[in-house]
């Protein structure tokens, strides 16, 4: 009965069979659930092998694949600038209204980015870096802000420059939430993903491939495109937690559930 005891510890055996349960139950409410419109599971595999052996997913996921991950090295670098330029003064506007960002909708800026820099790949990465970023540098703000007061005394008390207690208290001290952060804020970018390229179809992808299938209502296609981007999701951000634990393993140490 541990399982519903509040912060009870759970062995990595019982988990297995709790996690199997729940992925059971979920399974048998989507075999049997009430709507005929919704594909099974068995057609939806079927479909998924069908689009991998005609080469169909894997060049729409190569192509969403590229595009993610070079929106999400830009929206990092342009996110830690924007977010440790915070500590300076005539920076910390900058960092500020770049967290309004959040609130402007993809739709309504996509004539301007398509002005600024035209069309095609770089209209993809720039749309999905702008969503990353925003909220990314949001994160990174908010987290800096609330660095206590008594780390940067510390760090002044050892006879350290500004520049030296910015660099040991807000970037090394802080490099395990940036890394956690980049994880949480990278599902952003398979979020935005489908939507950016049913905008812009010119190189295909993911979102081009899922919008076709869609329009001529080929639902189990659908499904397989969405179990191909959850996979993909789940195995970035499993690379982004190791990431964490291998350059930041104390992170976890003072944790009640790691």
């Amino acid at each position: 009965m541990r399982a519903l005891t509040p912060n009870e510890k759970i062995g990595s055996s019982a988990m297995l069979i709790i996690g199997g349960f729940w992925i059971a139950a979920m399974l048998a409410i989507w075999s049997y659930g009430p709507s005929a419109l919704i594909p099974r599971p068995i057609p939806v595999l079927k479909a998924f092998g069908e689009m991998l052996m005609n080469g169909d997913l894997l060049t729409a996921l190569w192509s969403s694949l590229v595009t993610n991950l070079e929106a999400i090295a830009i929206a990092t670098v342009i996110t830690l600038v924007v977010s440790y330029g915070a500590v300076l003064g005539i920076m910390r506007p900058v960092s500020l209204a770049a967290t309004k960002g959040r609130f402007l909708g993809l739709s309504g800026l996509t004539f301007l980015f398509t002005v600024l820099l035209g069309g095609g790949h770089t209209l993809k990465v720039a749309l999905i870096t702008f969503g990353i970023a925003v909220f990314f540098i949001s994160s990174m703000v908010a987290i800096i802000d609330e660095i206590p007061k008594d780390e940067f005394d510390h760090a002044r008390s050892l006879g350290m420059s500004e520049w030296r207690v910015t660099f040991e208290v807000v970037v090394l001290g802080r490099a395990d939430q940036v890394l956690e952060q980049m994880r949480l804020n990278a599902a952003i970018g398979w979020v935005m993903l489908t939507m950016v390229e049913g905008f812009v179809r010119s190189e295909g992808g993911l979102g081009a491939l899922l919008i076709n299938d869609n329009k001529h209502f080929l639902l189990e296609n659908v499904f397989a495109i969405q179990l191909a981007i959850a996979m993909f999701g789940l195995g970035m951000d499993y690379a982004f937690r190791m990431l964490k634990d291998i350059a930041c393993p104390y992170a976890n140490m003072t944790l009640e559930r790691k």
